[in-house]
């Protein structure tokens, strides 16, 4: 080897060192390249992680959304009661051979208060204690026969309202909290709690000559007579229902007008002072003949209009008494047996109902009955009364 060729290969020797292995250079390349895939590792976790966090709280959100939930708006039961119960009165009202108590609320500052038409059916003088302790007078500005709907109104102003809520927007199991009078002055301003048991309840309604078929909340807070025309309250103390009635046989079966369609009305007779044109969306009024019934059997003993007795030659719907305002006045009588209506036979009551109930207000229907051994057909306009 010439000395050019040594002095060439001694020149090129430093740079040869990268292929020279050193055990501790190479635990220490070794040790860095752990380090930065750890924290590379970690990195993708913490981002990884944050992008979950960020999609369950979306889909929280979502769902707190949709069901229209607040908790941070619910209130304890003794929250509602202290929220409501000023806003609410005790009603006492008296006729010429009756009197009756019940429950009433504000639903403007300046004195209507919002009550069922049944508290004060028919009474001349009404009035009103406050929650202070106060009595009014109050004047009944119109009402609902349908709805048992009714606004009273007491002179004043800067009355304590309550806060109406979205009836529509209720679902079974949810709290409801009653307030009330539920005996009068022995228990004013009682609050009673349960759930909201079943929605949109249809409840037949028999008044004065008329029968509705209400939709109704059913509700397991325990209610009483002197509850009727107060308020039913959601968690976040507003008023979702107006307390009506209650199953006398049954234990903790309640029912309240929704408040959506109550305020509909309640505010026509507010602005307008009269409840005359309403198209409800809670009651349908049932067409009727006008008439009292009972179930007769072929052989059974019965008397006719002029008390003599006799034995039933046909099964079918007895009339024992006939309304002289009603639809049947001057076309039945007491001592008929309906056999047939609009044609088919009837047997009961029930078959009865159920044709009748086929039709609406102003329609006519035609009946036939046994009179006196014959069979007799008339045409009835079917009323409310």
């Amino acid at each position: 080897m010439s000395e050019h060729e040594k002095q060439e290969m001694s020149e090129q020797a430093p740079n040869d060192y990268r292929y020279q292995w050193n055990y501790g250079a190479q635990c220490a390349y070794e040790n860095e390249r752990a380090k930065q895939k750890k924290r590379s590792g970690a990195l993708v976790y913490a981002l990884v992680m944050t992008a979950v966090f960020a999609v369950c709280l979306a889909l929280l959100i979502g769902v707190l959304i949709w069901y229209d939930v607040d908790v941070e708006q619910n209130m304890t039961v003794a929250e509602v009661s202290e929220a409501v119960s000023p806003a609410t009165v005790l009603i006492y009202a008296t006729g010429s051979s009756s009197y009756g108590y019940g429950t009433g609320f504000f639903i403007r500052s300046n004195g209507y208060i919002a009550t069922n038409y049944h508290v004060v059916q028919d009474k001349t003088e009404i009035s009103v204690t406050l929650y202070s302790g106060q009595v009014l007078g109050a004047k009944l500005i119109d009402y609902s026969v349908p709805d048992d709907l009714a606004v009273l109104k007491v002179e004043g102003s800067g009355f304590p309202t309550v806060s109406v809520g979205n009836s529509d927007a209720l679902r079974v199991g949810e709290l409801a909290i009653a307030i009330g009078n539920p005996s009068g002055t022995d228990a004013a301003w009682t609050t009673t709690q349960g759930i909201i048991s079943a929605l949109n309840r249809e409840v037949t309604v028999t008044g004065t000559g008329t029968i509705e078929e209400l939709t109704m909340i059913q509700t397991d807070a325990p209610v009483n007579p002197g509850n009727s025309g107060g308020p039913l309250c959601n968690a976040r103390g507003e008023v979702i229902g107006i307390v009506t009635r209650k199953l006398s046989d049954y234990e903790g079966i309640g029912f309240a007008i929704p408040i959506n369609g109550a305020m509909e009305i309640l505010n026509t007779i507010v602005d307008t002072g009269s409840a005359s044109g309403i198209q409800s969306s809670i009651s349908k009024v049932r067409p009727t003949i006008g008439i009292g019934v009972s179930d007769i059997q072929k052989g059974d003993a019965y008397y006719d209009a002029k008390g003599y007795k006799h034995t039933a030659e046909k099964s079918g719907v007895f009339i024992s008494t006939v309304d002289e305002k009603g639809a049947a006045n001057g076309l039945l009588q007491p001592g008929d047996i309906i056999i047939e209506a609009d044609g088919e036979p009837i047997k009961n009551q029930e078959e009865l109902r159920k044709i009748l109930y086929g039709h609406k207000v102003g329609d006519r229907l035609r009946i036939t009955v046994w009179r006196n051994g014959e069979a007799v057909t008339v045409t009835v306009t079917l009323g409310k009364s």
